[in-house]
């Protein structure tokens, strides 16, 4: 899902950005929930948002739509916001939440 360019080539552009798959997902409407490990990863209480390089990653991610996330965690998300770390405990249970037969886009 997430890139980064460790190249040191004159031209390279080191930064964090979207493979063309999961920006497919952020175009036609989609957030993707990327799962973290609160105890392993670099986050303190007075800290609201994290970087990439603060979570430790569990590998979990699920796509669901904006709407729903922003009905779900009742807060708006910026409109180039295109992911969001989550607890793995939240994954597991929007998982449990989905009607059966919902197809949620997962990779893990």
């Amino acid at each position: 899902m997430l890139f980064r360019s460790v190249s040191q080539s004159r031209y390279t552009i080191t930064g964090w950005g979207l493979c063309p798959e999961h920006q497919k997902l952020a175009d036609d409407g989609y957030v993707a929930l990327v799962g973290g490990d609160s105890t392993r990863s670099k986050l303190t209480h007075k800290k609201t948002v994290a970087s990439p390089g603060d979570v430790h990653r569990t590998g979990q991610i699920i796509h669901i739509k904006r709407e729903v996330f922003e009905q779900v965690f009742a807060t708006v998300l910026e409109k180039d916001q295109v992911f969001v770390f989550v607890d793995s405990d939240v994954i597991e249970h929007l998982m449990k939440m989905a009607p059966s037969g919902t197809e949620i886009p997962t990779q893990e």
